[in-house]
């Protein structure tokens, strides 16, 4: 998958154009803050009075005036494309948390009612991290638990700078609230910290509006931290059927094509396989072809296996530092390097610092085996 890869439906990109549009789901029981909200998209709405959005549309290649959606696609360079018309017309340089904030859960439709009637908090997040491979494959969202806590990450399959902030910042924000009125704003339930993995922006004290919580930036990772037990609350709209159902109208309505694309289902099948990296050909047998097949469709897609290996083993090495990790002999074990010396040297070509400078900067702790960067 790369910049021009057309595998984001337009229906799921054209809701984040039709805010006002909210959907009658039956959810306001869950949709808390709703005075702040209104405001908000109050004020979006002012701001984004005299934008033509099917001139918006036309100047990245699509044209609306049909109005035929289902099975159209989009590519990330055509999403990019929007965003900047966007902020550059609205001259609003934290629109990604403004939006957050204003979508509710009906906002998301079929998808956020699919995912609030799941039967626990970790369902609920589960199922939005499966959407996201589906919806908008340029973002990779994951479920971890680990001791005393858990978390929500946030990461990027393809660059989508500049904007990558927008689009931490809108899902960051969304989830963080979608999820807050879920739990009703118990306090042992809700997020204890958020985390950004770039450095603080400009705009970064407007952050601390939106979490009630510890807001730090030059993390490891784009993380919701909450403790651990929070994740098995029941939710109170659990209803697995429901849940089912609307999953089933959702890709009715906007079918997808993300898992088609065998770069992504290659590093799905590499993420399920941590502790026990396979090798080219036990991969592509589990994906049902030759290791011969799948060096020549990576290839046709612009990609090689040992690519795709390292977009892992990177962000594995991520999750490690994030979670208090510092030895670089145990990390490089575990990602199945045959040294400390030969995994460091990965590392700085993929961040462009070594472990240790990684770690510094972002937790300011001092990393163990510092001999071998």
């Amino acid at each position: 998958m790369d910049l021009d890869t057309q595998c984001i439906p337009l229906g799921h990109i054209l809701t984040y154009f039709n805010i006002s549009q909210k959907p009658d789901l039956g959810l306001d029981v869950v949709e808390g803050d709703g005075a702040s909200r209104a405001s908000h998209l109050n004020e979006l709405m002012k701001a984004s009075m005299g934008l033509d959005h099917n001139k918006l549309f036309m100047n990245v290649g699509i044209d609306l005036s049909d109005g035929s959606v289902a099975g159209r696609y989009m590519s990330t360079r055509q999403v990019l494309g929007l965003v900047e018309q966007t902020m550059t017309a609205i001259k609003m340089p934290y629109l990604g948390l403004f939006i957050g904030n204003i979508m509710s859960v009906s906002h998301h439709g079929m998808a956020g009612l699919a995912a609030v009637t799941q039967p626990t908090l970790k369902d609920c997040a589960e199922t939005v991290a499966r959407f996201c491979r589906e919806l908008f494959p340029p973002l990779e969202m994951s479920v971890h638990i680990d001791g005393e806590l858990s978390w929500f990450t946030i990461e990027e399959n393809i660059s989508l700078a500049p904007y990558t902030h927008y689009f931490i910042e809108l899902n960051s924000v969304s989830f963080y609230n979608i999820v807050s009125d879920l739990v009703g704003r118990d306090p042992e339930l809700m997020p204890i910290r958020v985390e950004f993995a770039y450095p603080e922006p400009k705009w970064g004290n407007i952050y601390r509006r939106y979490f009630q919580c510890p807001v730090i930036f030059d993390c490891p990772q784009n993380r919701i931290i909450r403790k651990n037990p929070s994740v098995e609350y029941e939710l109170p709209l659990a209803n697995r059927l429901l849940a089912m159902t609307a999953e089933k109208t959702l890709f009715q309505r906007i079918p997808t094509r993300a898992m088609r694309f065998l770069p992504l289902k290659l590093r799905h099948f590499l993420l399920r396989s941590y502790g026990a990296l396979p090798s080219l050909e036990a991969a592509a047998s589990e994906l049902g072809m030759s290791g011969r097949t799948m060096r020549r469709k990576l290839a046709e897609s612009g990609t090689t296996y040992q690519q795709e290996l390292d977009v892992i083993r990177e962000r594995f090495a991520r999750g490690y530092f994030a979670r208090g990790g510092s030895s670089v002999a145990e990390l490089a074990q575990l990602l199945e390097f045959s040294t400390p010396s030969a995994f460091s040297k990965a590392f700085k070509r993929w961040t462009g610092e070594t472990p240790s400078e990684y770690v510094v900067r972002s937790k300011g702790k001092t990393i163990t085996d510092n001999s071998v960067d």
